[in-house]
């Protein structure tokens, strides 16, 4: 596919208000005023084709490969109310995750001495300090569950215990302790039995997700299919189990990339040539609305149609397989 740049949208825009030679862009005061009003005209003629018309189709891949609970729990047992107190120990722990829910929880983590010569270490987990300075000493989550993880320096690997208490009954959620040690606390993956990806957080250009184009393949098994086993949360979040491991592309709708005065005549527009071939149309029915409005009108009409032939899904046929979790083929 030829490579559409900026100058080229240009150069068709002022054709179609006869205003260039055809081979040039004359920038002076019979098309200055013009060329600067480009890059609206431009973003709002893309936004249009790219979320009602000719969509921008990308990529996203998530690994869920998930790591283990030293805790060897099933989520029956972690999600569990407790009615005054409760501790959980394992060996080999360098991070951990939770929830709680609950007013007045104390909850403490223990790591046993490295060393004959070294103290216990203990660290006290609560409800981040108010901005007015208000400083907690439990855990109070107002009715809903509040997440707690974090890195732990034990080197040697000795035993971590987490110990929760309360006067009043709370609950506890997707209790986990890690062999591994992340980077930072915020990269601790969440212990759930299904994953949240919040996928305009994670995508700065997510527009919506492309319908039926998530695949899964699992080099384990090994396979590769279109994922069938996944749910949505609004327009933007994915939520996929936990066991079903494997790498999952995600195909999503894209926003366009934004043009605005700063943007060099030789940026790669990245335009489809069907959508490069009509936003000329658009741009020029804004640009000469007051020059010759029959004119613009007529662009318009004219990009309208070709927007509603570029809505038209073509079919194309895909290649699906299907598991039986019964085991029958």
């Amino acid at each position: 596919m030829s490579v559409t740049t900026w100058k080229d949208i240009k150069l068709a825009t002022l054709q179609k208000m006869f205003s260039s030679n055809g081979q040039t862009i004359q920038a002076d005061t019979s098309t200055q005023e013009y060329i600067n009003s480009m890059p609206q005209a431009a973003n709002e003629g893309l936004q249009l084709l790219a979320t009602a018309g000719k969509f921008i189709i990308k990529k996203y891949v998530i690994n869920n490969y998930p790591c283990r609970n030293l805790l060897g729990f099933d989520f029956t047992a972690s999600n569990r109310r407790i009615a005054n107190t409760v501790s959980f120990d394992a060996e080999n722990v360098h991070s951990y995750y939770f929830q709680v829910c609950g007013t007045g929880v104390t909850c403490t983590i223990t790591i046993d001495p490295q060393d004959e010569e070294s103290e216990p270490v203990v660290i006290d987990i609560h409800t981040p300090d108010d901005e007015d300075g208000t400083e907690h000493t439990a855990i109070d989550s107002n009715g809903y569950y509040e997440t707690f993880k974090g890195n732990l320096d034990n080197p040697n690997g000795k035993k971590v215990t987490i110990n929760f208490e309360c006067p009043y009954p709370f609950n506890i959620n997707d209790i986990c302790f890690y062999e591994e040690q992340f980077a930072t606390d915020a990269d601790i993956p969440d212990y759930a039995e299904f994953l949240r990806f919040d996928l305009r957080a994670l995508i700065p250009d997510f527009y919506q997700l492309s319908e039926n184009d998530i695949y899964l393949e699992d080099n384990v098994e090994p396979r590769y299919l279109v994922a069938s086993n996944y749910y949505q949360e609004a327009d933007n979040t994915l939520i996929i189990p936990r066991k079903d491991q494997g790498v999952y592309t995600i195909w999503y709708k894209a926003y366009p990339g934004k043009i605005d005065f700063a943007t060099p005549d030789d940026y790669d527009m990245s335009l489809d040539p069907e959508v490069a071939a009509i936003l000329p149309l658009y741009m020029a029915s804004e640009l000469y609305k007051d020059d010759d409005n029959a004119i613009a009108t007529v662009y318009r009409n004219e990009f309208e149609v070709a927007r509603e032939a570029l809505s038209q899904k073509a079919n194309v046929s895909k290649r699906e397989q299907f598991v039986s979790e019964s085991g029958w083929s």
